[in-house]
């Protein structure tokens, strides 16, 4: 409870939380005494960034696609609207996808693969993000031997020299 006297009539009160249902009420003071209080009014403050997700985790299904879950923010400082679920691989670009559940399929990925994986979760502003998770992609057949050639040897009647390059992607180590 918060008891404070002003001679104005406004008063701003601060310190409050985020998202937070206050109920108010005000009775006025003269040198004969104090009128009765009036009926509370309640008042809901502002939604903010809510706190990160916690626990995320992910889980290889198969050499393209991790299955990521979390738990939602401690701190939600309103309603959350959703969650942005960000990962990359190294050195490539931020790939962004949206969802309302707390888990998703992670889809499309490149096989033997490291990726960073985040969570944010949304209220009407986007929160921070989660830790950071590091997960590897399955290892997959490999593709086609690249610049597959023979040659015979000089010299030799008997020789072939036969050569060719890694493949790419490898899709695992050779």
């Amino acid at each position: 409870a918060i008891n404070t006297t002003t001679p104005d009539t406004t008063l701003t009160i601060n310190g409050l939380s985020f998202y937070t249902l206050y109920f108010f009420n005000v009775s006025v003071v003269t040198g004969e005494g104090t009128s009765p209080f009036a009926d509370p009014i309640g008042q809901r403050t502002s939604e903010d960034a809510p706190s990160p997700p916690l626990n995320v985790i992910a889980y290889n299904i198969s050499s393209t696609l991790f299955m990521v879950s979390w738990q939602p923010p401690q701190t939600p400082n309103g309603i959350i609207r959703g969650y942005q679920v960000n990962y990359f691989a190294s050195g490539g670009p931020i790939e962004t996808m949206e969802t309302i559940s707390t888990s998703t399929l992670l889809t499309g990925l490149s096989s033997h693969t490291t990726y960073t994986i985040f969570v944010r979760a949304r209220t009407v502003v986007l929160g921070n993000n989660s830790t950071l998770v590091i997960r590897t992609t399955n290892e997959n057949v490999p593709s086609l031997p690249q610049n597959f050639s023979l040659s015979p040897v000089a010299g030799s009647p008997t020789e072939v020299f036969a050569g060719w390059s890694v493949p790419i992607p490898r899709n695992g180590i050779i």
